[in-house]
Formats: structure tokens, C-alpha cells, sequence
């Protein structure tokens, strides 16, 4: 994977290219060292973001480009929650980034479906060790995205899918940890009344 990314960053005017995961933030990268991992955290974020809401508007976006004052940046879809993210000088040419991308993505794409077989391989083994005792949360997860809708609209259920991995990536999924999560979710909300009225109405599970 280290060598496709390369190829983008040969490319004059480019400070590097990384592959950006929803969940585990940057992952395989050839960067510039002087790009924090906080630049890429909101950036890559946001992408991902970008083209979730497209998908819910029935528009499958190809690539993003955005020119900023320091930084112009190249986003293309790889597989669902990642993007392949690459920061190029303010001036750099996005055309040729981007169709160097596109040319190199679906091998991306091979490589982490490569991975991913292999990482099911290993959590069914687990599971098989753990046993099948779970309880079913989908009802509460619906119940609580309803009241974040309410509190800021459709976008929603792309922060609640966000959201929740991230709570299962610090402990057990229970119901005994629920009021962690609608604690993160509220955060997320800002405006203070709009907070009180959606942990009012999540008052009997959190």
C-alpha cells in the first residue's frame, strides 16, 4: 500500500498521501512530518462526511478538491468510511493529483478488501470463543437518533453511525454504558437547549 501511496506523492507540489478511516483515523501514510495528525484527523472527518451526505442525496461523489490559503486538498472515496486523502502545496495541480488517484484506488481498494477478510477471519474466531449471549440495542440506538435528529436535522444518523463505533471502540457495547454515548452525542450538539431537550427525552436509558 506504502508504494501505491508514493506514487502520489512523486507528483511535484503534493506533501503526502495517507489512507483515511472513519473510525481509526489516518491509517497507511507517506507525509510530510510537519502535517499533525490533528490537520489530518478534521480533514480526513470531514471527507468522509462530505461524501456520506452525497450518498444520502443519491449523488456518489468521484473526488473532492478544496484550495485553502496554505493547503489545497484532494479527497476520493475508497471503500465505505475512508477516503484517500492527499495535501498538496496551495498551487499544486489537483487535476493531475486526482486523476493519478483514480488510477491507482481500485489496487487500493484490493489491498483492503485483502485486510478486511482477513481481520472477519479473526473476529469470527472470537466470537466463537466469547459465545453468542449479546443484547440487542437496536431499538435504543433508533430511539436516540430520533432525539438527535430533532436536535440538528438529517445529518443525524451519519454522526450516530460515527459515534457509535467510537463507543464500542472503548469498552463493551451494554446498556450499562449508554450514558457515555448520549454524552458524546450531546457535545457534538453545542447549543445548550437544544442539549437539555434531547437528554430530556432520553431521560429513561441514560
Amino acid at each position: 500500500m506504502k508504494k501505491l501511496l508514493q506514487e502520489i506523492s512523486v507528483i511535484p507540489g503534493v506533501a503526502g498521501s495517507c489512507i483515511f478511516d472513519k473510525n481509526k483515523g489516518p491509517l497507511c501514510n507517506d507525509l510530510n512530518p510537519d502535517l499533525s495528525k490533528d490537520l489530518l484527523q478534521t480533514i480526513g472527518t470531514h471527507l468522509v462526511r462530505l461524501i456520506q451526505i452525497g450518498g444520502m442525496s443519491s449523488m456518489k461523489v468521484k473526488s473532492v478538491s478544496f484550495r485553502f490559503d496554505k493547503y489545497s486538498v484532494v479527497g476520493m472515496p475508497l471503500k465505505e468510511g475512508s477516503v484517500l486523502l492527499t495535501i498538496c502545496e496551495s498551487q499544486a495541480n489537483c487535476s493531475l493529483v486526482a486523476t493519478t488517484a483514480a488510477l491507482l484506488a481500485a489496487d487500493m481498494r484490493d489491498k483492503m478488501d485483502e485486510k478486511n477478510q482477513t481481520a472477519e477471519t479473526l473476529s469470527d474466531a472470537d466470537q466463537e470463543t466469547k459465545g453468542s449471549a449479546t443484547v440487542d440495542l437496536r431499538p435504543t440506538y433508533t430511539k436516540i437518533e430520533q432525539a438527535l435528529t430533532d436536535a440538528i436535522g438529517p445529518v443525524a444518523g451519519i454522526l450516530m453511525q460515527d459515534y457509535i463505533e467510537k463507543w464500542k471502540e472503548s469498552g463493551p457495547e451494554s446498556t450499562d454504558r449508554l450514558a457515555e454515548l448520549t454524552s458524546m452525542l450531546a457535545q457534538e450538539i453545542g447549543d445548550q437547549n437544544l442539549i437539555k431537550a434531547f437528554t430530556s427525552k432520553l431521560a429513561d436509558i441514560s
